[in-house]
């Protein structure tokens, strides 16, 4: 049986009330919910998430947008 409720999407730990932030239906965290590149910390409406990674507006851009949308070899 595991205790405390709700997990963390990224530290898997359990998440109480008082820190307590929902993304896209997983709970995290607030000092958690930052970007995985630089660690900015995120607010929902400040933050993009791809694969269960979250990041910044920045680093969305640069790395997962860039990432679909690569440029065909000429």
């Amino acid at each position: 049986y595991q205790g405390g409720g709700e997990k963390c999407g990224i530290c898997s730990k359990s998440v109480y009330a008082a820190e307590r932030i929902e993304a896209g239906g997983t709970p995290f965290h607030k000092l958690c919910f930052k970007c995985s590149e630089c660690k900015m910390s995120l607010k929902l409406n400040t933050y993009a998430q791809a694969d269960g990674i979250l990041y910044c507006k920045k680093h969305y851009q640069e790395i997962v947008v860039a990432k679909n949308t690569q440029t065909p070899v000429l």
